[in-house]
């Protein structure tokens, strides 16, 4: 008798078919496909946007502000400090793409501030090590971490930069 009243309340109808699963799935795939597609076109439409505003801002004025760079300690220190100031070596190193991509500045010039923003990301991840100060074996464990991930961002600039000022490596010249 049971079952009669569950029959009867239509309960079994509202039971989803197996290809409707399906279909959600495939709905739900092709929406998170578009939403990677939309947000790669919008972070390539947001670098070509910053390209073109510093070819507009920029002038002798501009190119002026970067002639530091010539020497490549000021450009690795230009690095460290944009890093550390935006605690985002993503952001410092998409500004210095914007900038080479306007001609403002030199690719040459542009690996040592490249090198720095990696050196640069030392500082903030010692920082989130230091959040663990509660706990001292967590503590211990997080800033052996920060400093195992200093190390080898500044071993790997002391390797590379004088490679790349001597010979040019990086931007394929092989040589002046």
């Amino acid at each position: 008798r049971l079952h009669r009243t569950k029959i009867a309340m239509g309960e079994d109808a509202e039971k989803p078919q197996p290809r409707d699963g399906l279909l959600r799935k495939v709905a739900i795939t092709s929406l998170r496909l578009l939403g990677v597609l939309g947000a790669l076109y919008a972070f390539l439409f947001g670098l070509d946007l910053m390209g073109m505003a510093f070819k507009a801002l920029g002038g002798k004025g501009a190119g002026m502000l970067f002639s530091i760079t010539d020497n490549p300690i000021a450009g690795l220190m230009v690095g460290i400090l944009s890093t550390v100031l935006v605690q985002s070596s993503s952001t410092s190193t998409s500004i210095v793409v914007g900038l080479v991509g306007a001609g403002q500045l030199s690719v040459h010039n542009a690996v040592p501030i490249v090198m720095g923003a990696n050196i640069g990301t030392s500082v903030t991840n010692t920082i989130v090590s230091m959040a663990h100060v509660g706990e001292r074996l967590e503590l211990e464990r997080a800033f052996s971490g920060a400093t195992v991930h200093d190390m080898f961002n500044m071993l790997s600039v002391i390797t590379l930069l004088p490679i790349e000022v001597l010979v040019d490596a990086i931007q394929g010249q092989g040589g002046h």
